[in-house]
């Protein structure tokens, strides 16, 4: 058996994503982001940190899903109420959703990373941590 580091260029691993709230009706997409390699990736991890919240009581999920469609399976709709999120930093799991195992979700080439508010989040300023493998 051998061993190595893998020194293969196309595994780039992390994503930093700006979250920048929006006025919108209820069940309002904030936005999505297409895969960025174009081949099946596993979201080992995530992490959200609020740098201050939205002015509106609203709530956000994120996950995997179709475009324009809402996604909870790295952050089931948690509040971004600005007295109680600023500066909040907190672990989006990326657990596939209805598994009986502890699945990483599967960012497809064909699906998104999808925003969506419940409500207004005028005023929200997020960062979005993502790490992830080429599988």
């Amino acid at each position: 058996m051998t061993v190595a580091i893998s020194t293969d260029p196309d595994q780039k691993g992390w994503l930093e994503i700006d979250i920048t709230g929006a006025a919108s009706a209820a069940a309002a997409g904030l936005g999505e982001i297409a895969n960025p390699e174009g081949c099946t990736l596993g979201i080992t991890r995530a992490f959200l940190y609020f740098v201050t919240g939205s002015t509106g009581a609203a709530n956000l999920a994120i996950g995997i899903g179709a475009s324009g469609a809402k996604a909870t399976d790295m952050v089931n709709d948690t509040d971004v109420i600005q007295a109680t999120v600023g500066g909040k930093f907190i672990y989006a799991p990326a657990a596939q959703v209805a598994v009986t195992e502890s699945t990483p979700a599967k960012w497809t080439s064909t699906t998104y990373l999808t925003f969506t508010g419940s409500a207004t989040t005028v005023g929200l300023a997020a960062k979005l941590y993502v790490e992830y493998i080429r599988l």
